[in-house]
C-alpha cells in the first residue's frame, strides 16, 4: 500500500505558495524597493531545488525498473504526466503571448517556437516551464544510477552540481546535471524519513538555518560580491531543510491543513497561473498603471485561481484533464 506523507503535501503547498509569490512582482525593478528585491532573492535562492527534492522523495519507482520494457513504460508514464501538459499549455499560451507582445519582456518569435519547445526550454512562451522539462529528463537519467549505492550516487551528483557550471541551454543540459543532486537528495530523505522527521528541537534548527540563509542572501545582493559555486548549494539545502522541517511541525495545525490543500493543486497552479498573473500584470499595471503594491496583491491572489479552474472544469472532463494536467 502506498504510504501517504502529509507533511510532504504541506511542503509542496508551501513551495507553490512561494512560486506564486515570486511571480507576483510585475517587473524586475521592484519599484525601487530593496525589500521586494530581497524577498524575490530569498525565494529564488531555494524554491526550485525544493521542488526537485520533493519530486525525488516520491521517485522510489526508479528502483523498481528491472528491464528495458519497464524503463520504457516508466518514461512513457512520465512523458504523459509532464511533457504532454508542457507542450499543450505552452501552445495555448502562444496566441495570448502574441496578442500581448508589446507588453512582454520576452516577445515571442514564431520562427523558432517549435524548436524552442522541443530543445530550448528557457526560450519558450512560459519560461518557468523549464522545471517540467528538466524534471522529465531527470527521470530519464535517474534510473541509470539505480545500481549504485545511494550514498555514492549522492556524492557523484554533488560533484557534478559543483563542477558543471557551463550554461548549456540545448535541452537544458545544465539544469538536468545541476538539479540531479537535489532529486537524489529527496530519495535519500525518503530512505531516512523516520530519522529526520523525528528530530527534536526542529524550531531551533529552523531558526539557525533561517538566520544563515538570510545572511547569505544579504551578501549576494552586494553589487561587487563574487558568489562562490557552493553558495547556491548551501542556500538551496538550507531553504529546503527549513520548509521540510516546518511542514513536519505544522502537520496537524490549521496552516498545515491550509498548505496541504494548496499542495494537492500545486501542479495545476504551476501549469496555469501564468495566464491569470500575466493577464493581471498587463491589464492593471502596464495598461491602467495601478499602484505597484496593489498589483502585487492582486497578482498573488490571481495565481491561485487555477484551483477553481481545475476543480470545476478540468477535473470534470477526462480529455482536458489528460491534455492540460497530465492525469491518467
Amino acid at each position: 500500500m502506498k504510504k501517504h506523507y502529509k507533511d510532504m503535501d504541506i511542503a509542496r503547498g508551501i513551495g507553490i505558495f512561494l512560486v506564486v509569490l515570486g511571480h507576483s512582482f510585475p517587473d524586475a525593478q521592484f519599484n525601487g524597493s530593496s525589500f521586494y528585491a530581497y524577498i524575490y532573492r530569498f525565494i529564488y535562492s531555494f524554491h526550485m531545488p525544493l521542488f526537485f527534492v520533493i519530486s525525488g522523495f516520491f521517485a522510489h519507482k526508479i528502483y523498481e525498473i528491472n528491464s528495458l520494457k519497464s524503463y520504457g513504460t516508466f518514461i512513457y508514464g512520465k512523458f504523459k504526466r509532464l511533457m504532454v501538459p508542457y507542450i499543450s499549455v505552452s501552445l495555448i499560451a502562444v496566441p495570448i503571448k502574441l496578442y500581448m507582445n508589446n507588453y512582454a519582456a520576452r516577445p515571442i518569435n514564431l520562427n523558432d517556437l517549435i524548436i524552442n519547445i522541443i530543445f530550448y526550454p528557457l526560450d519558450i512562451p512560459i519560461q518557468y516551464f523549464w522545471f517540467i522539462y528538466t524534471l522529465f529528463f531527470i527521470f530519464v537519467v535517474a534510473p541509470l544510477f539505480k545500481k549504485l549505492p545511494l550514498n555514492i550516487t549522492l556524492l557523484v551528483t554533488l560533484i557534478l552540481n559543483l563542477l558543471f557550471t557551463t550554461q548549456i541551454g540545448f535541452m537544458y543540459v545544465y539544469g538536468v546535471v545541476h538539479y540531479l543532486f537535489y532529486f537524489f537528495f529527496g530519495i535519500y530523505l525518503n530512505s531516512t524519513y523516520k530519522t529526520w522527521s523525528n528530530i527534536k528541537n526542529k524550531q531551533i534548527a529552523i531558526t539557525i538555518f533561517f538566520i544563515l540563509i538570510v545572511i547569505l542572501n544579504l551578501k549576494s545582493l552586494q553589487p561587487a560580491k563574487v558568489m562562490y559555486p557552493y553558495h547556491n548549494l548551501i542556500t538551496s539545502l538550507l531553504g529546503s531543510s527549513i520548509f521540510l522541517m516546518l511542514s513536519n511541525l505544522i502537520v496537524n495545525g490549521y496552516f498545515g491543513r491550509l498548505f496541504e490543500g494548496i499542495g494537492k493543486y500545486s501542479y495545476d497552479i504551476y501549469l496555469l497561473s501564468w495566464f491569470f498573473q500575466t493577464g493581471v500584470r498587463v491589464a492593471i499595471y502596464q495598461v491602467l498603471g495601478v499602484n505597484y503594491n496593489i498589483v502585487i496583491f492582486i497578482m498573488f491572489f490571481a495565481g491561485f485561481l487555477p484551483i477553481i479552474i481545475s476543480m470545476y472544469i478540468l477535473s470534470k472532463n477526462q480529455l482536458l484533464s489528460k491534455i492540460f494536467l497530465g492525469h491518467k
